[in-house]
């Protein structure tokens, strides 16, 4: 018998794809579906790849070839990510060029992911750093800049001194440089952008249509940062100025105490009293180098200096301070806010901080209001004991759980002494000292035991027990024996306690927190009394009216910063004219090609390497014919890998950026495979510009991907994350030159665990996998050197295991259930070899062929080699990633036999397969004739016999 041996298979195969163009996608139409799967563009990194990396594109490589056997014409593509800065820092450290380093780096990477055999169309490579593709991203840029979508302003932004360069502020991570990690500064420094803001509706509006992952879906609305509310106009007192404020919540407008500007807002510095402006400047300078994320954390301490100026509240004309601070942020809405401390928590700190006055305008209103309510009048009250930071509370068990002391109160009655006598009654504690007080709450509910709806005024008391004196409790006959006093600690009485009035006592009085929910308006003069709903929509019209504000949706998103001062990246196309200005590069004169430099290091004052070639920067105005410069500005990374999905459906194209039908016939993308860390930025991109494709009638469609799928990572051994710094990475490379073999890698990769979850990798689980792929290649060689004559035997048994295996990963695999998938064909392959015990191959050498050839079809997906081998050794000559999935048929799945387990004094000892219809009589027979059970019942006489049909027999000695 052959021996299997994948350092012999898989070279072989890998070549005979390759000469046979097996995997290259047709653009002619062939009457199939389409299926477009790809994978995130590679960055081909000098670390080439590690198991971790090749989990990625072996979900991608089985989705390919499964779509492929269901009769879908498939393209699934391969390209290069290849402009960025790690190519670009490893020249300036090595010398080498980022042209020269990428192209080894390319070789590397392709060469592992053909080892690998990944079914690629390779027809169709190209890397975002070929000039026939940056050509097109410049041709993008300029039709974004004709549509008014890029333009250039002067602005702080964040600088990496380490890799000398701007960032965008997604690329900013806790104040630190996304890439190498050092602490960012901010420079004032005159950028180009794209206007993404103008598409923040429609991104945020489509994630509605795509089939995305709810977690990804999240992370992009709330970067996009969506939310309606208002702009109020503030009058400045003693000036001419007026400051716009961005709310989302106008029915507070009465509880404004103060107005706070962000650091950066336009106006600080007119607007700033002389005796206050050098503690405003200096207050400046400490504040610019702090990142928006460090600047939004709740738990920092507020810093903020007053201006000296006051600006007039339009809804009451009251005087209001103008503070600046740098928690309010100038990219998001106005740059100026309204401070509402007792309703906003971040207002309520820097209002605490700085002993500003607060003022509640809203009542909180709780529960979901009922049809004719009965009214009431009541008291919530909370006993802390501060000795052991306890709380009591009233477990009143089946009839409603642990609540604070709660009870009703006449009209006329004071609210402290109610609930004093309340507590008394109830539990006996008398000496208590009165430590806060809510306002009124509205609370709406059903009283399941009276069988009444309810409406409550309550009003929320927080005492401090003074000492443990108690007396008895005072109860009412209807009372008596119906709950228990109960101390809670800190810890518990918030989870304990889940009634949404006692709760939202317990978050105002003991934790201190804002209400910031719907309510009852109060302190506010016409509009009290109303729902703080409904007197949000009269207060903006009320605005609106006297032109003092407007209805508005605001994003929290800006415009994306597309400038580098970096040479390995995509050269601007615009030439700056004395004369005639920005002007952009005609596009018969495109690529703008990047020069051949010596020095890659940038010069460190704002401007990119090419600013020192001056072949490269001198160049003719287009309009007027003078001297000019070119933009010596790269495009950030993000920008080749906004459209690159669209090339791959005609990647030769030298007269456009591709061909509208070619695009039509393959996009958008079915399958868009990578890791969640491009969640914001990548995908925000690329999704900006299909919309412009859109717009300018490139594309029928306005989003990229249909289905967008994150596999989990694989970590190492260790659980850490893969790093040659931990001395933990496992090269793909490595396993198969130990000989291994890619197919056991693969079924490694897929059978780990679910597709969409983290798991380590396992040196165990590898071995285990390549014995199975040597169980179906023995199983496989011994069906093809069969020789032993047999009588015809019944065949029924093989095609009720192939049909259920079948039927099961069809359906695993339409779900991306890779492992129970492969856990399916696992457990066939053992079905299979207990059954060609008592069906010789020879008995039955049709059905066995057609298990076989099954067996391998199911696998094909996930092991290409050893199952292209095999399919050849059976005698086809067409390949098997060409071949048609199997179908199963009903009429088998439902089997004639059964399982029985045996059992000797209840421990389970052995299993038979007895026919569906058997007796009790015939079983208990078989089972006792079974060789393992007769081990223990030799010379025993069972005292009893227990059996459970269908399910087992018990021998009782």
């Amino acid at each position: 018998m052959k021996r299997y041996n994948p350092k012999e298979i898989e070279p072989k195969w890998q070549q005979k794809w390759s000469e046979d163009k097996t995997y290259e996608a047709s653009d002619d139409p062939s009457g199939k579906p389409k299926k477009y799967i790809l994978e995130f563009f590679p960055y081909p990194s000098g670390a080439a790849m590690h198991v971790g990396h090749v989990r990625n594109y072996t979900i991608g490589d089985a989705m390919s070839r499964h779509a492929r056997m269901m009769g879908y014409d498939v393209l699934h593509p391969m390209g290069w990510d290849a402009f960025g800065l790690p190519a670009e820092n490893y020249a300036i450290k090595t010398g080498i060029s980022p042209k020269q380093a990428i192209a080894e780096n390319t070789g590397r990477f392709k060469q592992q992911l053909t080892q690998m055999g990944f079914g690629y169309d390779w027809s169709r490579e190209f890397a975002s750093s070929d000039p026939e593709y940056y050509r097109w991203t410049q041709w993008f840029f300029l039709l974004l800049h004709k549509r008014g979508l890029a333009y250039q302003k002067e602005s702080l932004q964040w600088w990496c001194p380490v890799d000398k360069t701007v960032l965008a502020n997604e690329q900013v991570e806790n104040g630190k440089c996304w890439r190498c990690g050092s602490e960012v500064e901010k420079k004032s420094l005159k950028q180009w952008f794209f206007k993404i803001t103008e598409y923040a509706e429609r991104l945020e509006k489509d994630l509605d249509d795509v089939d995305w992952s709810d977690s990804i879906k999240a992370m992009q609305r709330n970067w996009i940062g969506r939310s309606k509310g208002a702009e109020v106009v503030f009058a400045m007192d003693g000036s001419d100025e007026k400051i716009t404020v961005f709310t989302t919540r106008a029915d507070t407008l009465f509880g404004a105490t103060f107005l706070v500007l962000a650091p950066e807002h336009p106006l600080l510095k007119t607007i700033t009293a002389p005796e206050h402006r050098a503690q405003v400047e200096n207050y400046l300078q400490k504040t610019r180098n702090k990142s928006d994320i460090e600047r939004q954390e709740t738990n920092r301490e507020k810093t903020g200096v007053f201006t000296g100026a006051y600006a007039i509240n339009p809804v009451n004309g009251e005087k209001l301070p103008i503070w600046t601070s740098d928690y309010v942020l100038v990219g998001y809405g106005t740059g100026a806010i309204m401070a509402v401390p007792a309703h906003d928590e971040r207002d309520w700190a820097f209002a605490q901080a700085f002993k500003l006055p607060v003022v509640p305008v809203i009542e909180p209103e709780t529960g979901t209001p009922q049809e004719n309510p009965e009214t009431r009048l009541s008291i919530v009250a909370i006993v802390r004991n501060p000795r052991t930071n306890e709380y009591l509370s009233i477990n009143w068990g089946k009839l409603g759980g642990n609540l604070f002391i709660g009870g009703g109160r006449e009209a006329n009655e004071d609210i402290v002494e109610t609930a004093k006598r309340e507590i008394a009654e109830e539990t006996g504690y008398r000496n208590l000292k009165l430590v806060a007080q809510t306002d009124r709450i509205h609370h709406h509910y059903f009283a399941h035991s009276k069988n009444v709806a309810r409406y409550i005024e309550a009003y929320g008391l927080l005492f401090d027990l003074e000492d443990e004196t108690r007396d008895e409790q005072r109860l009412e006959p209807d009372e008596q024996g119906k709950f228990t006093v109960e101390w809670l600690p800190a810890s518990a009485a918030e989870a304990v306690i889940t009634d949404e009035l006692h709760t939202t006592c317990y978050r105002l009085l003991v934790k201190g927190e804002c209400y910031h929910g719907e309510g009852i308006m109060m302190h506010s003069g016409s509009y009290d009394g109303l729902r703080s709903s409904e007197a949000r929509e009269k207060i903006v019209a009320d605005l609106e009216a006297k032109h003092l504000g407007k209805e508005r949706v605001n994003y929290k998103m800006r415009d994306w910063l597309i400038s580098r001062q970096r040479y390995w990246g995509a050269p601007i196309p615009m030439i700056h004219c004395a004369k005639d200005g920005v002007v952009p590069v005609p596009e018969d004169q495109l690529p703008v090609l990047l020069p051949d430099m010596q020095s890659y290091e940038p010069s460190g004052d704002g401007r990119s390497p090419l600013a020192r070639v001056p072949e490269f920067v001198n160049t003719t105005c287009p309009i007027c014919g003078g001297p000019a410069e070119r933009e010596t500005d790269t495009m950030d990374g993000f920008a080749c890998s906004s459209w690159y999905p669209m090339r791959f459906a005609d990647p030769r194209n030298n007269d456009r950026p591709f061909d509208a039908v070619k695009v039509q016939r393959w996009l958008p993308v079915d399958y868009y495979i990578g890791g969640a860390e491009h969640a914001v930025m990548h995908l925000l991109y690329i999704r900006m510009w299909t919309k412009v494709m859109q717009d300018e009638g490139l594309v029928d469609f306005g989003e990229p991907f249909t289905g967008l799928r994150n596999q989990g990572m694989i970590l190492a051994p260790d659980g850490r994350k893969m790093s040659k710094s931990w001395g933990n990475v496992i090269a793909p490379d490595d396993l198969i030159e130990q000989g291994y073999g890619a197919d056991a890698i693969r079924v490694m990769e897929l059978f780990i665990g679910p597709w969409n979850q983290s798991a380590n990798w396992s040196v165990e689980g590898m071995g285990g996998s390549f014995r199975f792929l040597q169980r179906v290649w023995a199983l496989s060689q011994d069906y093809l050197t069969k020789n032993e004559p047999a009588n015809p035997a019944d065949d029924i048994a093989i095609k009720q295991v192939m049909h259920r295996t079948i039927k099961k990963v069809s359906t695993d695999m339409e779900a991306m259930g890779f492992n129970t998938a492969i856990a399916a064909v696992m457990e066939a392959v053992n079905e299979l070899y207990r059954l060609k015990v008592t069906v010789p191959f020879g008995a039955a050498p049709e059905a066995w062929r057609w298990a076989i050839e099954s067996l391998l079809l199911l696998l094909a997906p996930f092991v290409p080699h050893i199952t292209e081998e095999l399919w050849m050794q059976l005698g086809h000559t067409d390949s098997i990633h060409l071949a048609k999935w199997p179908v199963y048929e009903e009429q088998y799945l439902t089997s004639d036999r059964m399982t029985i387990v045996i059992q000797i004094n209840g421990k389970v000892r052995s299993q038979i397969e007895v026919s569906s219809s058997a007796t009790e009589e015939e079983v208990t027979a078989q089972a006792k004739e079974d060789k393992k059970a007769v081990v223990y019942l030799t010379n025993q006489t069972p005292k009893k016999t227990i059996y459970v049909p269908g399910k087992l027999v018990n021998f009782v000695l």
